[in-house]
């Protein structure tokens, strides 16, 4: 194995954007500030945030506690690693997220891992297994669970496992609305039939879902409609009473339904795809 620090992170597994040297990072080196993409549901948010706010305090704690240089400038170049790896696997559907947030979290650990090795730190005695694992780092760093970084990302990650895990095995009904009172009412109406609701903004939320519910008054309607339809998907839009041409429109681009708000929801969960 080679001495340099370059090698030894080499081999540890690779993350989207690697980070610069300790030397050149700049703005890296700033905490980062918390965003998410479109369509983050709360679960996944929280996750985000807790494992993020994790990062730096425990650290912290374990290098003062093993008696070696608190590796700032490093820390904060994994700290905003981590930001951006999480927000590229959370912001996928739960189906497609091949990764476990977990193990972006240990692969946070290059740039530290890296500092320490420049310092000239002497690397512990690791064990076989640990070192299977991740041989890349040298410092054994990365937490084996989330519960060591505290109770609040411990219940966050528990709480990523269950969504995920019932994201899977129940079917879901993508919903087009701006409209947070309605979102909350047709989850409310569908989730005791097992099905639960996966917000959308745009065409590209649609794939593998057994009803789309679309808001007339969505400036993304039309395309919402179409495309849905295309692909085979029972589509039931509603809008105001009022507006006959918008339901004729619907149905000429696929709608299932066209119906008036308050026809939809007084009973969205009879809407459903009906299973034998």
């Amino acid at each position: 194995m080679g001495n340099n620090a370059s090698e030894r992170s080499a081999v540890l597994m690779p993350i989207a954007h690697r980070p610069l040297p300790i030397a050149n990072c700049g703005r890296r080196c700033q905490t980062p500030i918390l965003s998410y993409p479109p369509l983050v549901d709360d679960v996944s948010r929280t996750l985000r945030d807790v494992f993020v706010a994790a990062y730096r305090p425990y650290l912290t704690e374990l290098l003062l506690a093993r008696g070696w240089p608190v590796v700032s400038e490093a820390i904060a170049v994994g700290e905003a690693d981590l930001g951006t790896a999480l927000d590229a696997l959370l912001s996928l559907h739960y189906r497609e997220q091949r990764r476990a947030p977990l193990e972006l979290f240990q692969e946070a650990m290059i740039a530290p891992n890296d500092a320490l090795a420049a310092a000239g730190v002497e690397a512990p005695v690791r064990d076989s297994i640990a070192e299977a694992a991740l041989p890349g780092d040298m410092y054994d760093l990365a937490p084996a669970s989330s519960a060591v970084l505290g109770d609040d990302a411990w219940r966050a990650h528990l709480a990523w496992g269950v969504a995920k895990a019932a994201a899977i095995t129940r079917p879901a009904v993508a919903l087009l609305s701006s409209n947070l009172l309605d979102v909350d009412r047709i989850e409310h109406a569908v989730q005791p039939l097992g099905f639960r609701v996966e917000k959308i903004g745009s065409l590209d939320g649609i794939h593998d879902q057994a009803a789309v519910f679309v808001d007339l008054e969505h400036a993304s309607a039309d395309a919402v409609i179409e495309r849905a339809a295309v692909l085979g998907k029972k589509v039931v839009a509603f809008g105001p009473h009022v507006d006959d041409l918008a339901f004729m429109r619907a149905r000429s681009l696929g709608a299932a339904e066209a119906v008036p708000r308050s026809r939809f929801f007084s009973d969205p969960g009879s809407f459903l795809p009906q299973y034998a």
